[in-house]
């Protein structure tokens, strides 16, 4: 009983230490993940084809 009381502990440290890194370290907005010259064009209408 003792030993799946401690798994239980460690399950959910572990739960919530990944989550707290996940937060504040890995993830970012997609606008920053995204930022390419080629996908966002600077001024709207101004890359667009003239025919």
């Amino acid at each position: 009983m003792k030993a799946f009381l401690a798994a239980i502990v460690v399950a959910i440290g572990v739960a919530a230490g990944a989550a707290f890194v996940l937060d504040n370290t890995f993830q970012i907005t997609s606008p920053e993940a995204f930022t390419t010259e080629g996908a966002r064009p600077g001024e709207p209408g101004r890359n667009l084809i003239q025919y």
